[in-house]
């Protein structure tokens, strides 16, 4: 039994992916929860930008009731840090230097598009398992919802990489106390697998049979190969080396602190689009 305990604690605080980040909707929840104008600036300014600031995205948080001061920090923080790299956000040219991120490039429509995709926030981790041989231990990170809101309506998408390669601290790629992403070979492309109304992976294991076995990371199973051509200052085509199944993947890139950013879309091959990109 103390056994079983300390493997669950040690399992435990092996969060290899639990995903933290700032955005529109933690604007909105610390406004509901009546934090102050001038607290919620300071957080938006002390963090890189990972805020919506589209058309869109402005309105929804008007509606929302964020204060103008608040969404001005926010675009502003957006745009400083976009100018910062010496990069743009809405063009649809991948030569052009874009500000650290992932970008889908959908073009499977007609004018093709890059698409920003956003790390996505994990609902927390679960483990299964007693422990056993037969019965290991098993981390499991959790995903929010059953699908993700980024859709590659293609059967091998194109993804460009954009890093600022001056930059060995924290950035839109980094987490807290960590060193920033420099090459996608520091991203792991995997599948997960649908569990109910959520998402989930394998991200570490242990067993115990006279000795403690640990394997942290992704399960080598759950990943794709996947190729990164530099075509730029920074910039990488990547896709993967053969065409994906129907489901849902994503890159992970895992921090020094072993916190991770998980960047999340589905496979929903469909051929004759013709429309912008879907929005879950």
């Amino acid at each position: 039994m103390l056994r079983k305990f300390a493997i669950l604690m040690a399992l435990s605080v092996t969060q290899a992916a639990s995903a933290q980040v700032f955005d529109n909707n933690s604007v909105v929840t610390l406004g509901k929860a009546g934090l102050g104008e001038a607290a919620i600036i300071a957080k938006v300014n002390s963090l890189p930008c990972a805020y919506d600031v589209s058309t869109d995205g402005l309105i929804a948080l008007k509606r929302a009731g964020v204060t103008d001061g608040i969404i001005t920090a926010m675009v502003s923080r957006c745009v400083a840090s976009t100018r910062a790299q010496g990069g743009e956000i809405n063009s649809s040219d991948p030569m052009v230097k874009h500000a650290p991120g992932i970008y889908l490039a959908v073009d499977w429509v007609k004018p093709a598009q890059l698409s920003l995709i956003r790390p996505v926030v994990s609902s927390g981790n679960r483990t299964t398992g007693n422990g056993s041989i037969l019965f290991p231990l098993k981390n499991l990170l959790v995903l929010p919802q059953a699908e993700s809101r980024n859709i590659a309506s293609s059967k091998n998408p194109t993804f460009y990489f954009y890093f600022d390669a001056a930059d060995r601290n924290v950035s839109d790629f980094g987490v807290d106390r960590s060193i920033a992403a420099q090459s996608p070979s520091e991203f792991s492309l995997v599948r997960f697998k649908k569990k109910g109304n959520a998402r989930e992976i394998e991200v570490g294991r242990m067993s115990a049979y006279f000795s403690i076995n640990l394997r942290k990371g992704v399960n080598e199973k759950d990943t794709a190969a996947f190729s990164a051509t530099e075509v730029g200052d920074g910039i990488f085509k990547v896709s993967a080396n053969n065409d994906m199944l129907p489901g849902e993947y994503a890159f992970i890139f895992s921090g020094e602190s072993g916190r991770s950013r998980v960047y999340d879309f589905s496979v929903v091959p469909a051929p004759d689009a013709v429309g912008p990109v879907t929005v879950r």
